[in-house]
């Protein structure tokens, strides 16, 4: 049984006026507890419309979202309770750190939805541990810290609340190679630590091939494809009518098949390329040999 369900999900800014808008049209897909959705697309194809909808932060026109097959507008006086199970990290959100030091930056969370101070210090103190955020700085003003540090506090704010599924939007945006890194590691030890259900947005398609389980393709407001990693990354002419591509990676291994009819292309990372060329090479010396 699913655990995140999207169900014909449609939202229509101005409904009714001349000035209507349809931002998503009859979303659907599903993921188990523990996976991870990549969601690419065009800028303006829908993809942070949709994500807004799964925590209940914006409302449909039509269609549903389900946790553990409950919809989560059934009661919505609860909608608070939603919002604790499915946290939400916008795109740059070290531009939302307000508090005096940065222990109290990640305990704000905790402490609105209902933890005990035991809880927080401990939440806070593992969320911190996750995103390589050292003690000492828990006392210092998260306004005097750099700006990958800045995001890995903000972030360490929302895994501190232990969502059950947790979203992010571009959640590397604007960061080097290494506060990538960091951040990426931070979500798959999160996942493992919670056995939580991730959905991050990304135009980075090495990200979401190094870390995805499945991936959503958004184009004009509706899914082009949905599937495992492999089976949409394998869509490359149609991704390439959408303006999309295939990790560099794959790209590269592309143009060698051309040359080396027998290497396979398939792969989406770096080390399975490596692994991919390793066997070709063994492949050619016993051909030679």
């Amino acid at each position: 049984m699913s655990f995140l369900k999207v169900e014909g999900l449609t939202h229509i800014f101005g409904e009714g006026t001349p000035y209507s808008k349809t931002a998503i049209k009859n979303v659907s897909f599903s993921l188990e507890k523990g996976e991870i959705l990549g969601i690419i697309g065009h800028t303006g194809s829908g993809k942070s419309t949709l994500v807004s909808h799964l925590n209940g932060l914006m409302k449909a026109t039509s269609g549903k979202v389900l946790i553990d097959s409950k919809d989560i507008w059934e009661n919505p006086k609860e909608i608070k309770k939603v919002r604790s199970k499915v946290g939400l990290v916008f795109q740059y959100p070290e531009y939302q750190l307000f508090e005096e030091t940065v222990f109290k930056d990640i305990a704000f969370g905790p402490k609105n939805i209902g933890m005990t101070d035991e809880q927080i210090t401990g939440s806070v103190l593992n969320a911190a541990k996750l995103m390589k955020i050292k003690d000492e700085l828990l006392e210092k003003s998260p306004f005097d810290l750099s700006g990958g540090q800045k995001r890995r506090v903000a972030i360490a704010g929302v895994m501190a609340m232990e969502p059950e599924i947790i979203v992010f939007d571009e959640p590397t945006a604007g960061l080097d190679p290494k506060g990538r890194e960091t951040i990426f590691k931070a979500i798959y030890d999160y996942r493992k630590e919670h056995n939580a259900t991730v959905v991050i947005v990304s135009h980075s398609m090495e990200d979401i091939a190094a870390v995805c389980d499945k991936v959503l393709v958004m184009n004009g407001g509706e899914v082009a494809h949905f599937g495992t990693t492999r089976e949409v990354f394998s869509n490359l002419d149609d991704l390439k009518k959408m303006g999309l591509n295939v990790p560099l990676i794959t790209n590269v291994m592309l143009e060698l098949k051309a040359k080396y009819k027998k290497l396979d292309a398939n792969v989406l990372t770096v080390d399975e390329a490596v692994n991919s060329l390793l066997k070709l090479l063994v492949k050619g010396g016993k051909e030679n040999a």
